[in-house]
């Protein structure tokens, strides 16, 4: 079995309206609390580095089995957004993923087809996403184009 270790420094001074900073070998930022939860918002928070984190490994686990299954794209775009609801406590609710995928302009049918079945499915396999199962809504509302031709919405 292999392991893998990651580490992220950090440092907080006050409360609500407080601030910090992180530090990882990819990143370093201010943190606050967001000023919609009344804090100062400088910097990132908790709630966007979950919803980058799951984005993140949502995007690189797409990339991978789109590899896998001999599809090859013009480029990926992609927008998350999460809701936290307070009913019960503070907590998030759920996370959607807005992935837009552009397959090259002379992608076959076939090619077509296998991008359908793995937009879904790379959540699935996404690391951050397990860690998050039965505790937040994930969901994806993936866009398939080919390059220069127009946007199919997948639901």
């Amino acid at each position: 079995m292999t392991t893998y270790s990651f580490t992220v420094q950090g440092q907080w001074a006050g409360g609500r309206q407080g601030k910090g900073q992180l530090n990882a070998s990819g990143i370093q930022s201010a943190i606050s609390v967001d000023t919609s939860m009344g804090g100062q918002g400088i910097g990132t928070n908790p709630d966007e580095l979950l919803i980058a984190s799951l984005q993140s490994c949502y995007l690189m686990t797409l990339g991978i089995h789109l590899e896998l299954n001999n599809v090859p794209y013009h480029s990926i775009e992609i927008r998350s957004e999460g809701v936290v609801s307070d009913e019960g406590g503070l907590h998030f609710e759920s996370i959607t993923h807005y992935p837009i995928l552009v397959l090259e302009a002379q992608a076959s049918d076939t090619i077509y087809k296998r991008a359908e079945d793995v937009l879904p499915k790379a959540e699935e396999h996404c690391m951050i996403a397990k860690a998050l199962k039965g505790n937040v809504h994930i969901h994806i509302y993936p866009t398939l184009i080919r390059h220069g031709g127009e946007k199919q919405h997948e639901e």
